[in-house]
C-alpha cells in the first residue's frame, strides 16, 4: 500500500479533487466499495489496492508533466 492508513487514501483524493467515480472506473469497481474500502469497512484484495496505487502514481506523473 502507497499509504499506512485507507483514511490517507481518500484525503490525498479529495486533496486533489478525485472522485470516487474515476477511482472506481479505474480499478472497476463500484463506488460504494471504494468509499467503504476507504472508510475501513470493507476488505479489498491486494491487486486491488495496488491498482488504487498505480492510479495515484500515474496522476501524480501527469500532474508533474503537466507543468
Amino acid at each position: 500500500m502507497m499509504f499506512e492508513k485507507r483514511e490517507d487514501y481518500k484525503i490525498w483524493r479529495k486533496k486533489h479533487n478525485i472522485r470516487l467515480w474515476d477511482v472506481a472506473k479505474y480499478i472497476n469497481l463500484s463506488e460504494s466499495s471504494i468509499s467503504r474500502w476507504e472508510n475501513d469497512m470493507r476488505d479489498l484484495p491486494d491487486w486491488k489496492v495496488e491498482l488504487y496505487d498505480r492510479f495515484i502514481k500515474e496522476y501524480e506523473m501527469r500532474k508533474a508533466n503537466a507543468n
